[in-house]
């Protein structure tokens, strides 16, 4: 998701809305409440549809040539050139990825907290919020699901499951072993056959948040002194690649000190971590990791900062924090 966030000329705004969080350099539109699916698609400028056309070229002195079987992707309201597919591409359009959610509440209520277009069109994403929340320690957890989709044939359909953290708004992402905590599906299948997926995921989300549930709760039951603070978080923030010179082995251990001690401190003194169930706990110490990186960790822009949170190296960080964990747990 590296492309920028869109601009439609349609409307004068950016494509994006969110539920009274500002982002993105508070570009796109802040709403006061979740958004029906009409909402998001409006206030979002996702009201485009998509249509793949077929490819010819004209050799010099020649007549024109369709190339089989490979199709553009354009839009039909400024015909913006998205992307090349096969023939076998099936579109999702940006309404029919809204309908992914049929199966969680009725038509017309508000669960969508955020929504968006990046590049020209080319990929949206959205975030609902699920009907139900759960309690960790005595604090509220609440449940989302993620939703993204490419027009360009760059990527399936993918939805993963994400536990929003209220209090201090961080992200968190729980990996389950044996557990999928996202489905991908592919633009080579038909609406039902998604519609389908989508009741999956449910049964996905089902289980997978009645396990997290168990764990976090049992997190909020070891306690941690600030050595063990810091022993944890060497573990998860320590690079995967190894120094190719002592130099570089220099300069990495010097920013794994660093990172350390701001984690560690975040743990003991920000507002959120002084709850009874984060104060002095392997709970505490797990939210700490995201803590990081939605807090302290400098982004270039919140583009990247969204980027690397929900599918990039903060991402993959908060899986790690929430393995080393378990193994604590299991220890």
């Amino acid at each position: 998701m590296a492309h920028k966030l869109n601009f439609d000329k349609r409307t004068g705004t950016w494509s994006f809305a969110s539920n009274q969080e500002k982002a993105w350099h508070g570009l796109g539109q802040i709403v006061d409440q979740s958004m029906t699916a009409e909402e998001a698609i409006k206030n979002a400028n996702l009201d485009y549809e998509v249509i793949k056309s077929p490819i010819a070229f004209i050799p010099e002195h020649g007549t024109t040539n369709q190339i089989e079987g490979i199709y553009a992707t354009h839009r039909t309201d400024n015909n913006n050139y998205l992307g090349l597919v096969r023939s076998r591409y099936e579109i999702v359009q940006n309404r029919e990825a809204f309908s992914f959610f049929d199966s969680i509440v009725s038509e017309g209520e508000a669960i969508f907290e955020t929504a968006g277009v990046l590049g020209k069109g080319e990929r949206i994403f959205l975030l609902a919020k699920l009907p139900d929340d759960f309690e960790i320690g005595g604090e509220k957890i609440e449940k989302y699901i993620l939703l993204t989709n490419s027009h360009d044939g760059s990527s399936s359909v993918v939805a993963g499951l994400t536990n929003v953290r209220v209090v201090c708004n961080n992200t968190l992402q729980a990996a389950l072993s044996g557990l999928e905590n996202k489905v991908s599906i592919k633009h080579t299948n038909g609406v039902q056959d998604r519609l389908k997926e989508a009741h999956r995921v449910m049964g996905i989300a089902s289980k997978y948040n009645r396990e997290v549930e168990e764990i976090f709760n049992r997190m909020t039951d070891v306690k941690m002194t600030e050595g063990e603070y810091k022993h944890y978080f060497t573990k998860v923030l320590a690079p995967e690649y190894k120094a190719k010179t002592t130099e570089e082995q220099a300069e990495m251990s010097t920013r794994l000190k660093n990172m350390v001690e701001a984690t560690t401190q975040f743990a003991l003194t920000h507002p959120t971590q002084t709850t009874d169930a984060a104060n002095g706990t392997l709970w505490g110490a797990y939210n700490a990791i995201s803590g990081y990186y939605n807090y302290i960790k400098p982004y270039d822009n919140q583009e990247k900062k969204f980027t690397s949170q929900f599918f990039g190296a903060a991402n993959n960080k908060m899986i790690k924090s929430f393995d080393e964990a378990v193994a604590i747990l299991n220890n």
